[in-house]
């Protein structure tokens, strides 16, 4: 069944649907994705240190985004 668009609970007029862009490696485009969790894990090599989320194992789900073309809220659901 296809999702209905929702309506906007500020202006009531139907949101439209979009995406939220993530620019990979390479500059690809692809569109922003959930994880459950959304642990840290540290790093640090040669003296520096990063973060990066902790991927292995868990569960993750594209993100669909609704824009209100009135007021222009954002509403983000990961089915």
């Amino acid at each position: 069944m296809p999702r209905v668009d929702p309506k906007c609970p500020h202006c009531g007029v139907e949101m439209e649907k979009g995406a939220i862009l993530d620019r990979g490696h390479g500059n690809h485009k692809h569109a922003s994705q959930w994880i459950e969790g959304g642990d840290e894990e540290k790093h640090r090599f040669l003296g520096i240190e990063w973060t990066n989320l902790k991927t292995s194992g868990r569960s993750t789900h594209t993100i669909e985004s609704y824009r209100c073309p009135k007021c222009g809220l954002l509403a983000n659901y990961a089915p």
